[in-house]
């Protein structure tokens, strides 16, 4: 006699390779519609979307624009002998370019390619159209791990996924206000500016913006595989709290790999928040764990 779905609990997660292909295949395609639709959207909209996507830099500029006012002032207030047109485009107290700069930094990008115009609102495009359609593709994703999963573990899937692109929107967002503006600020004000005056290129500005980004919008997923692997009982919460140490580690090698610039400074803007993500996890996993063994009772 067959067995029934009562003898055999585990028949309902059993599938072959050609079904794991089919599924894979059927969550590929819509995901890949749906960054088409995004992309085509995104594409219409390029010149307002380039203009938000480069509003962290325009605050590096102002930070280390207003730096040099605050200095050459400064230096002018010490030796009064000095020009003030030499900082300043006026010496007129009532003129509007008394504390104009003479030579700012400026605000605009660089393009040292015929095609880097092109190409900068093609990538800004394409990663708007992931940005958009992240939730989505994320969504096909858990789909294809959960096909594979038991009943139970289906329940957590469905319960952490709100969270899972809420985190990863948190962290995208927590990235682009804040690390990245005072990331530039930092790399590009470490030298004298009569030194070294910061022209960044289109390509490598959004190459760093992209990658922290989309690094910061992963590490925020921490918590919730956290207490995902063990709510289905793969990693004890105890476990966590054993290889603290060793996760110190990892986030330091992992910030090391995905910062683009090899100073410490954005590595640590990356590790930090793994490792307070990390500590998040643990108390989360823990009180997921006691809730679980003491339900309450009605």
């Amino acid at each position: 006699m067959a067995a029934t779905t009562e003898d055999d609990p585990f028949a309902s997660t059993r599938m072959s390779i050609g079904a794991h292909l089919e599924e894979l295949r059927k969550r590929t395609f819509r995901s890949v519609l749906v960054l088409l639709v995004c992309f085509l959207v995104a594409w219409s909209f390029r010149d307002r979307i380039t203009g938000v996507v480069m509003w962290p830099w325009r605050e590096a500029v102002g930070k280390i624009n207003a730096d040099l006012v605050v200095r050459y002032e400064s230096e002018l207030a010490a030796q009064p002998d000095i020009d003030r047109a030499r900082y300043f485009r006026s010496a007129d107290p009532a003129s509007p370019d008394y504390k104009v700069l003479r030579e700012p930094v400026d605000e605009r990008l660089a393009s040292f390619g015929v095609g880097d115009s092109f190409f900068f609102a093609l990538n800004v495009s394409l990663w708007s159209a992931f940005f958009l359609g992240a939730p989505f593709v994320l969504w096909q994703l858990w789909q294809f791990i959960a096909a594979g999963l038991y009943a139970h573990e289906k329940k957590f899937v469905h319960l952490y996924f709100p969270f899972s692109v809420g985190l990863f929107v948190a962290g995208v967002l927590f990235c682009y206000y804040f690390v990245v503006s005072v990331g530039m600020y930092f790399l590009s004000s470490t030298l004298p500016l009569e030194q070294v005056r910061p022209m960044v290129g289109v390509d490598r500005y959004f190459d760093f913006l992209s990658t922290m980004c989309l690094a910061m919008g992963a590490v925020f997923q921490i918590p919730v595989l956290m207490i995902f692997f063990s709510s289905i009982g793969i990693i004890e919460p105890s476990t966590y709290g054993k290889y603290r140490g060793h996760f110190l580690i990892v986030a330091l090698l992992v910030a090391a790999i995905l910062t683009p610039g090899p100073d410490m400074y954005s590595q640590m803007l990356m590790a930090g928040p793994m490792l307070i993500l990390y500590e998040v996890g643990i108390v989360l996993a823990k009180w997921r764990g006691k809730s679980r063994r003491h339900p309450t009772r009605a």
